[in-house]
């Protein structure tokens, strides 16, 4: 089977080979809809995380800290673990769904809290615009994939993995650094409302991550066109479906700060 390389590792190649080689070969084929199904699933299991994410750093906002490492510290091992047993996935996925969707909500809080600080509101919060927002790409990225708009040959999709690779460095970079109190000035996010370069700038950063976010769920669209067109297994649809949240977590985050970086910018909609 030869299928092509996602920019996605979760959705590299021999992982998901490897979990066709660990499934039974009765088990009936997968199918889109199941993958949909589970994805569904899991961003429903992150939702109501979310929402208890949001709830438990508003009522202690000193657990921010230990929310951010343990967010962090889960996705490495859901990650490492399913690069070894893809088969695990059926478990493993809804656990990433839950800790990141816990992280994302106390996130959204905190980004909420430091907008009503200075004086601004937005309706429905930065969780509910973002959502919407991360709605309206995944909505566009399908349509796109479905019209045969996007699609990507090897190359194309090389060259957006060596992207992905570069920006996932960089945040890495910024997290170790900031563990030191030390911020990477136009990737942090401003504590300050008002226009400035640097917020511009850091705006533009956002915007062009968001549309690598989006490429790379395209990108894992056609990876799960393929996996089911060469007769993956219905066992394999929870590792697809991980791999698909990977992507739609990443945009959620970098819709998130797009929003409070716009609201610190302009002022959000009203002021008290």
């Amino acid at each position: 089977m030869s299928m092509l390389q996602s920019t996605n590792p979760v959705l590299a190649e021999g992982r998901l080979d490897a979990a066709m080689r660990d499934a039974a070969a009765s088990q009936t084929p997968a199918t889109v809809s199941g993958v949909v199904n589970k994805t569904s699933l899991c961003v429903g299991v992150a939702v109501v995380f979310g929402a208890m994410g949001y709830s438990v750093v508003k009522a202690n906002p000193a657990l921010l800290g230990m929310v951010n490492m343990v967010a962090f510290v889960a996705a490495l091992a859901v990650g490492f673990a399913l690069w070894g047993r893809p088969a695990w996935a059926a478990v493993l996925a809804p656990i990433y769904a839950a800790t990141q969707g816990f992280f994302l909500g106390a996130i959204a809080m905190v980004l909420d809290r430091i907008l009503a600080a200075q004086g601004v509101q937005l309706a429905g919060g930065i969780a509910l615009q973002a959502f919407v927002i991360t709605i309206g790409v995944s909505v566009a990225c399908l349509v796109l994939y479905r019209s045969g708009a996007i699609r990507f040959s090897q190359r194309g999709a090389a060259i957006l993995w060596a992207a992905v690779l570069g920006i996932a460095f960089v945040y890495l970079l910024s997290f170790v650094l900031g563990l030191f109190g030390i911020s990477m000035p136009l990737l942090s996010l401003p504590t300050q409302a008002g226009s400035s370069q640097g917020a511009w700038i850091g705006l533009a950063i956002n915007g062009v991550i968001l549309v690598v976010a989006a490429l790379t769920l395209v990108l894992d669209m056609q990876r799960v066109d393929e996996a089911v067109q060469s007769g993956a297994p219905a066992s394999s649809e929870w590792y697809l479906a991980y791999g698909l949240l990977v992507s739609l977590v990443w945009i959620y985050l970098e819709s998130m700060k797009i929003i409070f970086r716009l609201a610190m910018i302009f002022g959000g909609g009203k002021r008290n």
